[in-house]
């Protein structure tokens, strides 16, 4: 019997913003409601910190240690949501990335088909906090795609920094992303029913609509950009040419696209990968457990549903199949 994908969230942010502070926020949270929350501790050290804090609330708690989740511990990261499933019973997920980690990375480890099974990624939310200059290259860059991939800024320590450069800060975080609800906060405080509540996510026509934890009306309509990812099903064989044809209209605002499905009138299973700026690849295969024909779709700002329904036209049925 299959399982119905558990929600998954990613809490990633600059080094030092108070990560694991909003971790035991929402652990609390999440107990307090009688959920049975498993999280994944990525740290970039050999021994977690971190993890024994979060073992006192949480139902289970995986150490991911000893690398930064996007690249050395990607593996790990699946047998580590798998564990937590199908072993441990967990009925949510949150994976607190260590300051080195790229969430761009981890949330392309996440969509993984076979992840994807167990894990529905529901939201990105990434901790910020004024930086000093001399932050490594590598952070800063970390830190500029957690403020890019984020669906909920949270600028925190805001107790510490006079007026001035506090506004310069989030002037800054709001150029990098129009999309992202924006709370400032000390001490990480909010109310975590407020910020994990369902909401629509729409481009900010006003400078935020979150002040210090405390929501404010906003727009009602859907915005076509949220999820960052989309998985989009393809129930039949595809026409090869017409699917040639839509490559080419890809936006460039996709930045990742994934999947696996079969040509009409063509017996082998077909891999689909897309990353700019390369070509997009189609590679026949063997796997000997299928995955469902699918293609996921990464990216902000572009039209889902025009594509979706662009996608879905290069579908070509066969005799037999509905």
């Amino acid at each position: 019997m299959a399982l119905t994908p558990v929600t998954f969230y990613i809490l990633c942010g600059s080094l030092g913003a108070g990560k694991t502070t909003l971790l035991m926020r929402l652990l609390e949270h999440w107990k307090a409601h009688g959920k049975r929350t498993g999280v994944l501790m990525n740290e970039a050290g050999s021994v977690s910190i971190d993890g024994p804090r979060a073992g006192t609330l949480a139902e289970q708690v995986m150490n991911l240690a000893g690398g930064c989740v996007c690249c050395d511990t990607k593996e790990d990261l699946s047998w580590g949501i798998a564990q937590l499933v199908r072993d441990h019973g967990s009925d949510v997920l949150i994976l607190e990335c260590s300051g080195l980690a790229d969430p761009a990375e981890v949330i392309d480890a996440v969509t993984d088909v076979y992840t994807a099974r167990l894990a529905s990624l529901e939201r990105v939310i990434a901790l910020l906090h004024p930086v000093s200059t001399e932050e490594s290259h590598s952070s800063a860059y970390v830190t500029t795609q957690a403020i890019r991939c984020a669906d909920e800024l949270i600028l925190n320590k805001r107790d510490l920094y006079v007026p001035g450069h506090w506004e310069r800060f989030r002037a800054g975080i709001l150029e990098q992303n129009p999309y992202a609800r924006l709370w400032e906060t000390s001490h990480a405080r909010l109310a975590a029913a407020e910020l994990l509540a369902p909401h629509q996510f729409v481009k900010r026509a006003a400078p935020t609509n979150v002040l210090l934890g405390k929501s404010r009306p906003g727009p009602s309509q859907r915005a076509a950009y949220h999820p960052i990812v989309t998985t989009i099903p393809l129930p039949s064989p595809l026409n090869r040419l017409r699917f040639l044809a839509w490559i080419k209209t890809l936006p460039k605002e996709l930045e990742r696209a994934k999947g696996y499905f079969r040509f009409a009138q063509e017996p082998e299973l077909q891999e689909f990968q897309y990353a700019p700026p390369g070509q997009a690849t189609i590679t026949p295969l063997m796997l000997l457990d299928e995955p469902e024909p699918a293609l996921v779709l990464i990216g902000r700002g572009y039209d889902v549903d025009r594509l979706r329904v662009e996608l879905l036209a290069t579908m070509e049925d066969e005799p037999g199949i509905s």
